[in-house]
């Protein structure tokens, strides 16, 4: 599993649960990228270790960093903050972000281009 299909899984999986208004889907997601993004044990790292997958570095890998932080996992720890700002603090207000942030999601893993994630390459994250 790669991130881009990662990124694919959690942009439906939050939009099934939007539709179907299943806030528990919702919190168990936001568990989960919680716990990615606080201890790095991402889902996608951890299929390519148990499937003996060779790490491919890639251009993006090479490039200089100022903040030894991984974009990747700043994107899970940025998601959850968000969706919990439009879940919990205003939820009236901000209605509208778990959907955008759920076709966001589907739309970077259908592309392979997650504007998020360049942007946070771009300020020096690795």
């Amino acid at each position: 599993m790669t991130e881009r299909h990662f990124r694919l899984l959690i942009g439906i999986w939050l939009v099934v649960a939007l539709v179907m208004v299943q806030p528990l889907a919702i919190y168990v997601l936001m568990g989960v990228l919680l716990f990615e993004g606080l201890t790095n044990l991402r889902v996608p790292l951890l299929a390519a270790k148990f499937s003996h997958q060779p790490q491919v570095a890639s251009d993006e890998d090479t490039q200089p960093c100022v903040i030894s932080f991984e974009a990747e996992r700043a994107l899970r720890l940025l998601i959850v903050g968000f969706l919990g700002l439009s879940l919990f603090l205003l939820p009236e207000l901000l209605w509208w972000l778990p959907w955008f942030i759920g076709f966001a999601l589907i739309g970077a893993g259908l592309s392979g281009i997650c504007p998020m994630v360049q942007a946070l390459r771009w300020i020096g994250m690795r």
